[in-house]
């Protein structure tokens, strides 16, 4: 009997193959392809980015920042970081903001979706820029609190 490849083996076997009925593929090249199809549904998902974080060394530093707007090609001040809001697995998404108020008095916190923060860090500092606009921020929710639904603001 001479040598076969496999690809004769499997697109033309010498013994009958069954088939599918209705089906032109043989069943030999149907189950690899099954199999194949199985193993990328149960692969894991790709993630579009990469998420950014913050050490805990680093985290201190966020904190008691103040956080400007530029509205109109002027640098205003929308507020402090009071607070930084974590997922389950330590990744930041929204910090809080105490917003308005003057010397502490009427002043509200307000939730901001990290991805709306941009940082810039010179030598002596760390400038925290919003990509929303302060009434935007101003108008916005007020956050109530560990354990309660928390609205943030974004982009």
């Amino acid at each position: 009997m001479p040598m076969r490849s496999w690809h004769d083996l499997l697109l033309r076997p010498s013994r009958p193959v069954f088939t599918c009925p209705g089906a032109r593929v043989p069943i030999l090249l149907t189950l690899p392809i099954a199999l194949f199809l199985a193993l990328l549904l149960l692969a894991p998902p790709a993630w579009a980015q990469a998420v950014q974080t913050i050490p805990p060394a680093e985290s201190a530093e966020v904190l008691g920042q103040l956080v400007h707007v530029e509205d109109e090609g002027k640098n205003q001040e929308v507020g402090r970081i009071a607070e930084i809001l974590v997922n389950a697995e330590g990744q930041p998404v929204a910090v809080v903001l105490d917003v308005g108020g003057f010397l502490g008095v009427g002043n509200r916190k307000v939730a901001v979706a990290w991805s709306a923060l941009r940082f810039q860090k010179t030598k002596d500092k760390l400038d925290i820029t919003l990509a929303v606009p302060a009434n935007t921020v101003r108008a916005a929710p007020d956050y109530k609190g560990p354990g309660k639904p928390v609205q943030a603001v974004g982009p």
